[in-house]
């Protein structure tokens, strides 16, 4: 199972944030479960995201018979400086939620950061060219810390290709290197509105969209959740995109 998590902050509904979540329940990872949770002003994650994980792992039931054995969940929006904080409870609330489903899978769990001052090159010195689609960097400008690997997944049309970095934060699979960095670019070409491929796994996109639709149009008279409410049974097409 694979899942998108986002949270946005700019709310139209004052001091509120939303966060969005979509968790793949087939094995082409083309059809998702969808659920979005409102929470106070600059808030990342809520114990409620435990139950929404339950809801994931048994809407993956009701499809395919069995829980998943092996859970990838992406994280968009968390700072290099907040990883250790916010990561670490997110990760917790994750097991929480697997455990109270009744599954006990592997967890990979990978933050997703697009602003990234680091520029790749291709090329000879004197001809510097865009590195092509597909490009992983995950050693020598990595932190030893963690597990990271730098990822350009589409060509740039003007200008240099800033690409996208993903830590591994927790991964009790034991999946290879080159399986995760694998699994992520053949991700970015999941993304419906996009023929090729997208900077980000296509299911942080999907999460950050769910998201955004809450935020900016719910209101302070209205519950927010009710807004895609009945669509979160809707498993082959996704409104928000």
């Amino acid at each position: 199972m694979v899942c998108g998590l986002d949270v946005f902050h700019q709310t139209s509904m004052g001091k509120k944030s939303v966060l969005g979540f979509c968790a793949s329940v087939d094995k082409t990872s083309t059809k998702f479960f969808s659920k979005s949770l409102v929470q106070e002003v600059g808030q990342e994650i809520g114990q409620e995201f435990e139950g929404i994980v339950k809801q994931a792992c048994l809407k993956f039931k009701d499809v395919n018979g069995t829980l998943p054995g092996r859970v990838i969940v992406y994280r968009d929006g968390v700072s290099d400086s907040q990883i250790s904080a916010v990561c670490a409870y997110e990760i917790q609330q994750l097991k929480n939620g697997l455990k109270s489903a009744g599954c006990d899978s592997e967890l990979i769990y990978l933050n997703v950061n697009k602003r990234v001052n680091t520029r790749l090159f291709g090329g000879d010195i004197g001809n510097f060219k865009n590195p092509v689609p597909g490009t992983v960097v995950d050693k020598g400008i990595t932190d030893n810390d963690f597990y990271e690997f730098y990822l350009i997944s589409v060509a740039a049309k003007q200008g240099l290709n800033a690409p996208c970095k993903f830590t591994v934060v927790e991964d009790t699979s034991g999946a290879s290197p080159d399986q995760i960095e694998l699994l992520t670019y053949k991700l970015c070409h999941n993304y419906y509105n996009v023929s090729g491929a997208i900077k980000e796994p296509a299911c942080i996109r999907y999460a950050h969209r769910l998201a955004a639709l809450v935020g900016e149009r719910g209101t302070k008279k209205i519950d927010p959740p009710k807004v895609h409410e009945h669509f979160s049974e809707s498993l082959t097409s996704l409104y928000f995109i």
